[in-house]
């Protein structure tokens, strides 16, 4: 049975990596899903671009809590706050290095970041390795380092290193790759466009099997000869370019191939689009796959994406940036904290409010306001305003009793 199908199967051109359950045979088994490959589709590509920028252009600061103000400000004086924020090391700046970070977490499962300290202990460079280049020794608890692109060969403890995982089942001691994953809905997509590109090649051409009918006086004694010679000069004249080719008469052809609307190819790729966006935690309006186009449409998958993708990985970077870079001595009154209002001014009309109602409950002053927007200070602009049609009730009682004694 097994060389009877791999017979039929080399006779149809399917490779033994794109054989499937042929007479309950082994389950499908997807052409090469790698990274690289993966990233050929759209809808990861397009994924991964999302997540990771969306992260990448998040402002970084590192702050220390003022006991005067009585909030947390920007520590501009640390070295870290430059690593953080501006350049980590002489070959990359803070954005390419968090885009690639979070690229290499999605693809991979994990993230490395190397950091490099002075004389006193402050951090003064962060260095993205390699993928593949890190190996983690559970048991033993350290890090082993063989990173030949920048040229560091070293064993370092969990403390010594920043380590972002993606979701995994080991334990929380090292993440799982999205790809490996979402490896059944990626090898549906890559199947798909293999077989659009080869159905589109041969001008969409199928295969099939030519018989003849044994009731006709002419071909009742047809061989198998015969049929294969028929056949075979069919699909010469095809290949030649012919558009009409002659066929004897009352001979019946059985097509053992689907076309691209027969198989529902674009109805499968259209799913595979939405089980992608599904292990990315992203909308597949994101992805443009849907058809909603109204902004008040939009904003309901820009809010999802806000709230259930990005947030938690910032929460992660920031946990893990705190434990491995601050003195466990400064927890308490130093933090590493995303800028995430970025993230909600989604467009002027969106900002306006925002700024409105800012200044209109007295968190922010004018001033404030006016530094964000790269304004120079105006006289009396750091004094907080508040609406004037909101009074405490005690301030109501007291300006109705003093009404009261004026008349």
């Amino acid at each position: 049975m097994n060389y009877f199908l791999r017979k039929i199967s080399a006779w149809l051109g399917i490779s033994k990596e794109q054989s499937t359950y042929i007479g309950g045979g082994t389950p499908l088994s997807y052409p090469s899903v790698t990274e690289d490959a993966s990233m050929k589709i759209s809808a990861v590509y397009s994924a991964l671009k999302l997540i990771s920028e969306g992260v990448a252009r998040l402002p970084l600061e590192l702050q220390r809590y003022n006991s005067v103000q009585q909030r947390y400000v920007d520590d501009y004086n640390r070295p870290l706050y430059t690593v953080l924020r501006l350049c980590p090391n002489g070959s990359m700046n803070a954005f390419s290095m968090w885009s690639s970070a979070i690229l290499q977490m999605l693809l991979y499962g994990n993230a490395y970041l190397l950091p490099e300290r002075d004389a006193s202990d402050e951090v003064i460079s962060l260095t993205l390795l390699s993928a593949n280049s890190v190996t983690h020794n559970i048991a033993n608890r350290v890090y082993q380092i063989n990173d030949a692109v920048n040229g560091i060969h070293a064993v370092v403890k969990p403390g010594g290193i920043v380590h972002l995982k993606n979701l995994g089942n080991k334990g929380g001691h090292s993440g799982d790759s999205t790809i490996d994953n979402a490896i059944r809905a990626i090898g549906i997509n890559l199947l798909s466009d293999d077989n659009t590109a080869t159905t589109l090649s041969n001008g969409g051409r199928m295969r099939g099997i030519l018989s003849g009918n044994t009731a006709m006086n002419t071909f009742a004694d047809a061989t198998t000869k015969q049929l294969k010679d028929v056949s075979n000069s069919v699909e010469s004249d095809m290949r030649n370019g012919k558009l009409v080719v002659p066929v004897p008469a009352d001979m019946k052809f059985q097509p053992i191939t689907l076309s691209p609307a027969d198989a529902k190819v674009l109805e499968s790729k259209q799913f595979s689009i939405s089980d992608i966006a599904r292990f990315f935690r992203v909308h597949p309006d994101l992805l443009y796959a849907g058809s909603n186009n109204t902004y008040k449409a939009a904003e309901i998958p820009n809010v999802m994406f806000l709230v259930q993708t990005l947030e938690p990985l910032l929460a992660q970077i920031e946990a893990e940036l705190l434990v491995k870079l601050i003195p466990r001595g400064s927890w308490g009154w130093r933090r590493v904290r995303f800028d995430r209002e970025v993230l909600y001014m989604t467009d002027l009309q969106t900002k306006s409010v925002y700024y409105e109602k800012m200044l209109q409950t007295g968190i922010y002053t004018v001033n404030e306001l006016r530094r964000r927007e790269g304004q120079s200070p105006v006289e009396g602009g750091d004094k907080p305003l508040v609406s004037a049609n909101l009074k405490t009730i005690d301030t109501i009682i007291n300006e109705n009793n003093n009404g009261q004694k004026d008349n």
